[in-house]
């Protein structure tokens, strides 16, 4: 069945917005203190630039259904593009329990106060099944959640600055000093800061799942995705400066700290509740709509490979609508399996839940660790290609950025296995457990799924 071109441009603009800019990424960054402008701008400058750059050359170049499968396939073959897309995919249903759990605390503590644990995992549990919903819906219906989200995430940044504003006008101050010697990085918080950011810019090849419902693909992904980084990598810039202003470095509390601002700022004032309760639905709004997208372009990208032979047939299993019920529903459950089994040890073992956390996004970042030199490859091999959107400047710069953004994404993977500072066994071990789990899993999968395929091949 011909997919429906459903994506504009602004749809695209919106849906990367949504997917790569985390409201609860800044509170994070700004606990790092002021050297944290200066990591913040080596890897957007080293890694993320570089990454968007790339990402709007492969999906203008190769506008296929897939994005990151299709490029990942073009240059180093089926298999290593479906070892990619298996990490890819299966960090996702790992991680957003996570999340779920906390706009499930969000509610709890704007509406229910004592409400249990279990009482927070049914409503995860409903959010999952939400989620899985959304994604079953046409993409011209779905694609409203990040549209919609964006425009929420945006109200809360302005909301954010404007309070930064306010504080600064009422006090006269900044809560914190800044200045160029506390600005200089820091290599004791680049240990724990680089995974952090690394994981908070991924994203830029997202939209490239969806390359078959666009409009037009070739002329609108890069500018898309350019446009995007660009007004992603000053946000994250100018709101953690935000919160300087109002909140000192030992103060800040990494999950709560967007509505720290608020709560300081207007203490004692008759509309700090408001505030209060207006600004958690707002910020759980935003982390479900973070969600959706995500799921909406990775369910895409796994479908496309396993209709590809290179993963299970069930994940691509697609509705009259194209969209993709296999992957979203398999998704779902090992999400609700996720978030049940941290019920369980959450009370006496709430680390192993962290555990399952910190491997999720290793595996996350191992399905970047192709796309690179499948970019090299194909940078050499289809120089030639006309018409379309290149990275500015000679073959020798556009390949350096490709080695940039690699070896940002190795750093970030080597402190996240190692975790220097912790102890090895109680920390890092079940961490390097957990990933080789997942890599031989992905092993069978992939090799079970290439020899089904190529049997049924032989036999029509």
């Amino acid at each position: 069945m011909e997919r429906k071109k459903v994506l504009g441009f602004w749809d695209l603009i919106l849906f990367s917005f949504c997917a790569i800019f985390g409201i609860e990424a800044i509170a994070t960054s700004a606990a790092i203190g002021p050297s944290a402008i200066s990591w913040w701008l080596i890897c957007i400058v080293g890694y993320f630039l570089p990454f968007g750059l790339i990402a709007a050359e492969l999906g203008s170049v190769y506008p296929e259904q897939g994005g990151i499968y299709i490029w990942i396939k073009k240059g180093l073959g089926k298999k290593w593009a479906a070892r990619s897309i298996w990490y890819y995919w299966v960090s996702l249903p790992l991680w957003v329990p996570a999340i779920y759990i906390a706009i499930a605390e969000i509610i709890g503590h704007m509406f229910f106060p004592n409400m249990s644990l279990w009482a927070q995992i049914s409503i995860g549990i409903i959010m999952i099944w939400m989620a899985v919903g959304i994604n079953l819906c046409p993409l011209k219906i779905s694609k409203w959640v990040p549209n919609f989200g964006t425009v929420i995430r945006l109200i809360v940044i302005i909301g954010v600055l404007a309070t930064a504003v306010i504080y600064f006008l009422k006090n006269g101050r900044f809560a914190n000093e800044i200045n160029l010697g506390n600005i200089i990085p820091n290599l004791n918080a680049a240990i724990a800061f680089i995974p952090i950011i690394i994981y908070n810019l991924e994203g830029c090849e997202l939209i490239s799942a969806a390359s078959g419902e666009m409009k037009n693909p070739a002329r609108d992904i890069p500018k898309a995705v350019i446009l995007s980084a660009i007004a992603i990598a000053s946000l994250y810039l100018i709101t953690t400066f935000a919160v300087w202003i109002v909140i000192p470095v030992s103060e800040i509390n990494v999950a709560s700290g967007i509505l720290q601002v608020f709560t300081i700022t207007f203490s004692g004032h008759w509309i700090q509740q408001a505030i209060t309760v207006v600004l958690g639905f707002l910020i759980s709004v935003t982390l479900f709509a973070e969600i959706v997208t995500w799921n909406l372009g990775e369910n895409r990208t796994v479908a496309e490979a396993a209709n590809n032979g290179g993963l299970p047939k069930i994940l691509g299993k697609m509705t009259k609508n194209m969209a993709p019920i296999g992957a979203s529903v398999v998704s779902g459950l090992i999400s609700t399996v996720v978030i049940i089994i941290y019920g369980f040890i959450a009370k006496n073992a709430g680390e192993l839940f962290w555990h399952v956390v910190s491997f999720s996004l290793i595996v996350g970042l191992f399905s970047y660790l192709m796309l690179f030199p499948s970019f090299i490859i194909l940078r050499i091999k289809d120089k030639n290609i006309k018409g379309a959107y290149r990275v500015p400047g000679a073959d020798w710069f556009a390949i350096l950025l490709a080695v940039m953004a690699e070896v940002f994404i190795l750093i970030a993977l080597s402190v996240l296995i190692i975790q220097p500072g912790h102890d090895f066994m109680r920390v890092a071990l079940p961490v390097i457990i957990g990933v080789l789990v997942t890599v031989i899993a992905g092993e069978i999968l992939v090799r079970h799924s290439s020899g089904v395929f190529e049997s049924n091949n032989k036999r029509e």
